[in-house]
């Protein structure tokens, strides 16, 4: 029940850091890697990792879950972010209708635009089939061909520059949109 009430939390959250163009001046730096392995779960705006952290634990603290509850989404989450961005070219047949797997997650960062606005959940499809936000293409076997934001220039390159350009108001940092 935690899982799935953090994961409500996160993919709205999520699919807010895509729509709102404050917000997505933090989440681009997530998307701005052109290639996907499983150290892009971790790459992050510290901006981002504090709301992200907050907003989706407000809930599970709210809602009376235990401390030992708490932890153990904590390290769920981590291991999920690390799974879910894997370079890992493995098809997991039914199990990708149930759980957030390399292939679903990759297709949330294709720099394609028919996947601009899918599959936020980083557990549970089903909360993406909820949000009507669960994109999949037909062809089982496909796989991305390109990631990262649909205009690569719109991110600086180098981790310093990358958290101070949100700050800036002459940097523009469009939304994916």
């Amino acid at each position: 029940l935690a899982v799935l009430v953090a994961d409500l939390a996160q993919a709205s959250l999520h699919r807010a850091y895509h729509r709102v163009g404050l917000l997505w001046r933090f989440h681009a730096v997530h998307h701005s890697s052109r290639e996907l392995d499983w150290l892009v779960g971790s790459r992050m705006h510290l901006v981002e990792i504090l709301l992200t952290r907050s907003l989706v634990l407000l809930p599970l603290l709210v809602l009376g879950f235990s401390s030992a509850t708490l932890n153990a989404y904590v390290i769920l989450v981590g291991l999920q972010a690390v799974l879910a961005h894997a370079n890992l070219g493995i098809r997991f047949g039914w199990l990708e209708q149930v759980l957030v797997l390399p292939r679903y997650h990759h297709w949330h960062h294709a720099r394609h635009p028919d996947f601009l606005d899918c599959n936020y959940a980083i557990h549970l499809p089903l909360v993406d089939r909820l949000m009507g936000t669960f994109r999949l293409p037909r062809d089982p076997a496909a796989w991305p061909e390109e990631y990262g934001v649909m205009e690569p220039g719109s991110v600086p390159e180098g981790i310093v520059r990358q958290h101070i350009a949100p700050f800036l108001p002459a940097r523009r940092v469009r939304a994916e949109q």
